[in-house]
């Protein structure tokens, strides 16, 4: 072989080891913008950090511009770790094939929680059933719970999207709080840590949903199974470190712990979707 093609060889091997070894010496952590990114970044930043520690390797927060991006560059493996909400993750795995699981979050003790529709405090709605020819607020249309799961509880009350007398999805929980707090909608829909957090804007519950599974992180399918593992048992130990306890408050004052998930914790989440993609999809 010539000199100059072994030269040349040596240079390709040095581009694809350097290469490799950026991709190792930092990760991301990906979330769908369900809140401002200024929010996301205050929240999750002492995780990423904690994360960092653990795994002597650079965690990096990564925003998408919206759902559908965050959700393909979950599927495409283009994220080493992935927030997601149930419903995206059901869509992820029946589009892309399923993710490697980490973990789950845990609310006051428990691994599920829910929705929250709402009305402005001086309301006088009453019922889900008074919200008929009324404006609703949701959130993005992909959302589990400014939109998806909600939408299933005005169904399972007999409304469907066309018994409103309009509807909106808005940005981000944020914008649908705010919506109905200053009287642009009549009603909206948000998770429940989100309207615990911001009960003193001027809104009042009208009703809270069924429990389901919390958000789960997912890691990309070809993650080292060691590198996965170590990245699991980091979030999962983190429950029984009292000293980091300022991680979870940072993200909810009512997030307990991040435990074990598998995915058939997700099939309530298959059954809703069955029954509320058509409705959101329908044309009219």
């Amino acid at each position: 072989m010539k000199l100059s093609k072994i030269i040349l060889l040596s240079f390709v091997f040095l581009g694809l080891l350097q290469a490799s070894q950026i991709k190792t010496n930092k990760l991301t952590l990906g979330f769908m913008p369900y809140l401002s990114g200024k929010v996301l970044l205050k929240k999750y930043t002492p995780l990423a950090n904690y994360l960092s520690q653990e795994l002597d390797i650079k965690v990096e927060i990564v925003i998408a511009k919206n759902y559908t991006k965050h959700i393909e560059d979950t599927g495409n493996d283009k994220l080493d770790i992935s927030f997601l909400g149930g419903s995206p993750y059901v869509v992820i795995t029946d589009k892309y094939g399923k993710k490697p699981l980490l973990a789950r979050y845990e609310f006051n003790g428990k691994p599920t929680f829910g929705s929250v529709i709402f009305v402005s405090q001086n309301s006088p709605i009453k019922t889900l059933a008074d919200l008929k020819d009324k404006s609703f607020a949701f959130g993005n249309a992909k959302s589990t719970l400014s939109t998806q799961v909600p939408l299933y509880m005005l169904m399972n009350n007999g409304i469907k999207l066309d018994d409103l007398s309009h509807f909106k999805h808005l940005k981000n929980h944020e914008n649908v709080i705010y919506g109905v707090a200053y009287d642009d909608f009549n009603a909206g829909s948000v998770a429940q840590e989100v309207f615990n957090e911001k009960k003193y804007e001027g809104i009042r519950l009208l009703e809270k949903s069924p429990e389901v599974s919390t958000h789960v992180f997912v890691t990309r399918s070809n993650m080292p199974k060691e590198l996965q593992t170590k990245i699991k048992q980091a979030l999962l130990k983190l429950k029984t470190t009292p000293s980091k306890s300022f991680i979870f408050k940072n993200i909810s004052k009512s997030l307990t712990g991040f435990v074990d998930v598998k995915d058939s914790d997700y099939n309530y989440h298959r059954d809703m979707l069955k029954a509320v993609l058509p409705e959101l999809t329908k044309e009219r």
